[in-house]
C-alpha cells in the first residue's frame, strides 16, 4: 500500500511542470542596475477536464499569464520576480502565485566557448494550482553557439519545502537556427523525470516539445511556440514578451 501511494505521489509530481512559464533559460545577466520586464502567456488547448487526485484544478482551457521584472544588481547578479495569473473557461480569474528568483553567471565561458550559469527560485503557490503550494528549483544553465546555431540546456531540480528535500529532475532544452540578426527557428523540449534518486518508468514521464519562432529587435524580444506531447496538458500555445533597454 505505501509503495503504491509513492508511485502516485511520484506520478502526480511528474506531470505538474511548470504551467506558467514554458520557457528554457540563456546565461545572459542584465547589466547592474538596468531593469526589464517579461510577460509570459499560453493556453492550454487540450488538458486535464478533471481535478487532480491532489486537488489541482482541470488545465483544459485555461490561460496561463505571468508578469516577470527582473533587476541587474552586479556584472554577473540578477534578481527578478514571477507574479502569476490564470483565466478559467468559465471567466474566473486567479491570482495564481508568486516567485522570487536570483541568476548568477560565470562572467568567462568555460573552455573558451560554454558559457555558465545557476537559477535559484522559491515560490509560493495556491494548492489550486500546485499542491505542493511551497517550493522552489535550482536550474544549472548551458550556452553554447557556433555560427548560427544556438545549443541552451536546463537540467532543473525542484524541489517541495513542505517536507525533506527530495528533488525531482525536470529537463529542458533549445536548438535554434538565426535566419536573419533578428529572426531564428527552433525547437524547446520540456521533461518531468520524477525524483532523481528514483526516476519513474517512461511510461508515466511527462515528455513535450514545441516548435518555436524568435524574433528580436532593440528593445522587443518574442517568442512563439506550439506544441505539446505526454501527459495531461497535450496541446499548448505559448508567447513570451521581453521589453528591456538597448543591451539589456
Amino acid at each position: 500500500m505505501r509503495a503504491s501511494i509513492l508511485l502516485l505521489v511520484c506520478a502526480t509530481a511528474a506531470g505538474a511542470q511548470d504551467a506558467f512559464e514554458i520557457q528554457v533559460y540563456d546565461a545572459s545577466t542584465a547589466p547592474p542596475l538596468t531593469a526589464g520586464v517579461e510577460v509570459h502567456l499560453n493556453g492550454v488547448l487540450r488538458g486535464s477536464e478533471q481535478p487532480s487526485a491532489a486537488g489541482e484544478l482541470p488545465t483544459h482551457h485555461v490561460a496561463h499569464a505571468t508578469l516577470e521584472p527582473h533587476l541587474g544588481l552586479t556584472e554577473w547578479l540578477e534578481a527578478g520576480a514571477y507574479l502569476q495569473s490564470a483565466l478559467r473557461p468559465d471567466g474566473t480569474y486567479d491570482y495564481a502565485g508568486t516567485k522570487l528568483r536570483m541568476k548568477a553567471r560565470l562572467l568567462e565561458p568555460a573552455f573558451g566557448w560554454l558559457h555558465l550559469a545557476l537559477n535559484g527560485e522559491l515560490s509560493w503557490i495556491p494548492a489550486e494550482y500546485e499542491a505542493a503550494r511551497r517550493g522552489g528549483e535550482l536550474r544549472p544553465i548551458l550556452e553554447a553557439r557556433s555560427g548560427p546555431l544556438g545549443l541552451w540546456l536546463n537540467p532543473i531540480l525542484s524541489f517541495e519545502l513542505n517536507g525533506g528535500f527530495h528533488p525531482e529532475l525536470e529537463p529542458c532544452a533549445k536548438a535554434a537556427w538565426s535566419v536573419t540578426e533578428a529572426l531564428s527557428l527552433g525547437a524547446e523540449y520540456y521533461a518531468a523525470l520524477g525524483p532523481v534518486d528514483a526516476l519513474l518508468p517512461l511510461r508515466e514521464q511527462v515528455h513535450r516539445a514545441f516548435g518555436v519562432v524568435d524574433l528580436a529587435t532593440r528593445w522587443l524580444d518574442l517568442n512563439l511556440g506550439v506544441g505539446g506531447g505526454s501527459g495531461s496538458d497535450s496541446f499548448i500555445v505559448k508567447a513570451i514578451v521581453a521589453v528591456h533597454p538597448p543591451g539589456g
